[in-house]
């Protein structure tokens, strides 16, 4: 089916987000938006194109697609590469990431009001607060417009807070990463999150992904589908033994279960460290079932589906759905409903376009999680060995 598909305009920025040129004559373009995670893009041009000398390190790009906005975000790697039969004088290539960057490259401060000298806290306390409010509150305080002024990142705003998400409990163990706490929260309270940029400011949103399951449906027979393959893999946690205290409070441990119907057999028991955590703490019961939620969320069963939609006047990448959005896919004989992770898109010098998208797979790294899952594993099996080798007699 042909019919006219918006085209994709690509604006360079300079360091004060000011849009300073447009590149028009790109000859392949490269983009993978993700969910609550960073993308990435790859753009490539001629090396003498008039255009070439704007895509330098401290400008970016903001990819529209229509009125869409793509994807934003910094320049990160020029490459440059000529053959011995290349009439010109080479392509230029660069490499960049969404700024989502902004989080990926941030800790969480234990006190982030106080002076860097001043750091006396062990943890940052969330206490039933409203998930989306506490997400918020993380960035703002850290690098946004309520952050000290040697790390406030003067361009960040952050969008009104609609309250969504249900109340949270937590600690937030000090310097952790800014992005994964934020993937933490968000996977168990149900919500996205994103920095995209807004005129002349980045905006941090968070919101909730829509359910479009029973409107954005993929099929061969609805010819909006090319091609489609699933894998699911096995849980490594469907019982969570959260054990806190234990230093200079008592230690006291809790168990959840959850059952995976899928996977009949032994319970898979995994260790939750919250030994951090005062066990005489008035919040302590809300954050171990919190830590527990986590656990058997992060370590349940995983379905991944890769497919190749088709964009149609009825539903269309970027206008109808978009990543974090849940839509349906056939498989085999029904379809199955889950979320959109990240979409891989090209583009060519001559308007042509093309999307796989990757459904499913509740971890950030989306495609990767089997592998991502496996050092996990590998990694509690060390930690029990060195507490095995603390507790050896002499």
């Amino acid at each position: 089916m042909v019919f006219n598909q918006p085209r994709v305009t690509v604006q360079v920025r300079d360091e004060g987000l000011n849009i300073i040129g447009v590149v028009d004559d790109f000859t392949a373009l490269a983009l993978t938006p993700r969910f609550n995670a960073v993308g990435a893009y790859v753009l490539s041009i001629a090396a003498d194109s008039p255009k070439s000398g704007l895509l330098v390190p401290g400008n970016g790009l903001v990819i529209r697609r229509g009125s869409n906005v793509l994807m934003s975000g910094p320049i990160r790697e020029p490459n440059w590469t000529r053959s011995d039969n290349d009439g010109g004088s080479g392509t230029l290539t660069v490499n960049g990431v969404d700024d989502m960057t902004l989080l990926a490259g941030t800790t969480c401060w234990p006190n982030p009001t106080a002076a860097p000298g001043s750091q006396s806290n062990t943890v940052y306390k969330i206490a039933g607060v409203v998930a989306e409010t506490a997400m918020r509150a993380l960035v703002n305080l850290n690098i946004g417009p309520g952050a000290q002024t040697a790390r406030k990142v003067a361009s960040l705003t952050l969008a009104p807070d609609s309250g969504a998400g249900p109340s949270i409990t937590r600690q937030v163990n000090q310097f952790d990463n800014l992005l994964t706490v934020l993937q933490d929260i968000a996977k168990t309270a149900g919500l996205g999150f994103r920095i995209v940029q807004t005129s002349g400011s980045l905006q941090f949103q968070v919101y909730e992904p829509a359910d479009l399951s029973a409107s954005a449906k993929f099929s061969f027979g609805l010819g909006n589908l090319m091609n489609a393959s699933y894998s699911i893999t096995a849980p490594t946690c469907t019982k969570a033994v959260v054990v806190a205290g234990g230093n200079t409070s008592a230690r006291v441990v809790s168990v959840t279960t959850r059952a995976d119907p899928a996977f009949l057999g032994p319970w898979i028991e995994q260790f939750v460290d919250k030994t951090d955590v005062d066990s005489t703490a008035t919040d302590l019961a809300a954050q171990m079932a919190q830590a527990a939620d986590e656990a058997l969320t992060s370590g349940a069963a995983q379905g991944s589906l890769t497919m190749t939609p088709i964009d149609t006047p009825l539903l269309q990448f970027g206008r109808d759905y978009t990543v974090g959005d849940q839509v349906s896919c056939q498989v085999r004989d029904g379809f199955i409903a889950d979320v959109v992770r990240e979409v891989n898109i090209a583009f060519d010098a001559q308007g042509g376009y093309a999307a796989k998208a990757v459904i499913g797979s509740s971890d950030s790294t989306n495609n990767q999680d089997v592998l991502a899952r496996q050092f996990q594993y590998i990694a509690r099996i060390f930690t029990r060995l060195r507490r095995l080798e603390t507790r050896k007699p002499s």
